[in-house]
């Protein structure tokens, strides 16, 4: 079984341009989720899937510089794009991240993978509970194959899995709880915005240590203490897509 997390990622984001390639603690801000996502232990590849656009040549070329796969596929079309990356990387289970959470909790990325593996029943997994911004959704190539040829519209297919998630009876789904430690929805951890990108820029500066991965759990625990960050944090405005 080839697990491969897919991160899809673009330059043309609406409401931060360029948002994958802002500093963040000296790197850019996708090479930070990256190296999260490497982490991960039942991974096997980690793929970055970008849209083949001209104008997303800048972040093909800071891509390039990670040592994963690149996929270069459609805009807008972002399931097709998945679809081409699983057989480029000759997927059986696909885990799907995005490029605007760079504390993307690998452990729990792990726990979807694990369960995966061991039950042949389930299809997708996905958690709940945790902040927003920090989890992935797992599932299989015959459930991306399912979703590919059932979704319809634009809008169904630039957000992959909504047709799922709407239409969950075909399926089989499982869906992982946060740990009590790690429970909190009301804070949003994704980068968005210019808002967002200030409250990770923060906590980044408070915890970053090169060669380190910041612990979801020291990141609760600076918010239990910073109580303006924590704030900041809890009125962002509300997530919009990758």
């Amino acid at each position: 079984m080839r697990k491969v997390i897919i991160l899809q990622a673009r330059l043309s984001s609406s409401r931060l341009p360029k948002k994958v390639l802002a500093d963040l603690s000296g790197k850019p801000l996708i090479a930070h989720i990256v190296d999260r996502l490497k982490s991960a232990s039942r991974a096997d590849v980690v793929c970055v899937a970008i849209p083949s656009d001209a104008d997303e040549d800048p972040l093909a070329e800071a891509v390039k510089q990670l040592d994963v796969h690149l996929v270069r596929g459609s805009a807008h079309d972002v399931l097709g794009r998945y679809i081409q990356a699983a057989y480029e990387t000759q997927a059986d289970v696909i885990v799907r991240a995005t490029g605007d959470n760079p504390l993307v909790c690998y452990h729990n990325l792990d726990e979807q993978l694990q369960v995966l593996e061991t039950d042949p029943e389930v299809d997708y997994v996905i958690s709940e509970g945790y902040p927003i911004g920090v989890t992935t959704e797992a599932f299989t190539l015959k459930t991306l194959e399912k979703l590919d040829y059932l979704a319809r519209g634009t809008h169904m297919r630039e957000h992959v899995t909504l047709h799922l998630r709407k239409n969950p009876a075909p399926f089989g789904v499982r869906t992982l709880k946060a740990p009590p430690a790690l429970h909190d929805p009301t804070l949003k951890l994704s980068v968005d915005t210019p808002h967002d990108y200030q409250v990770m820029k923060a906590i980044y500066e408070k915890l970053y240590q090169p060669g380190q991965l910041i612990e979801l759990a020291d990141v609760l625990g600076l918010l239990g203490r910073e109580v303006k960050l924590a704030e900041m944090a809890r009125t962002a405005p509300a997530a919009v897509p990758a």
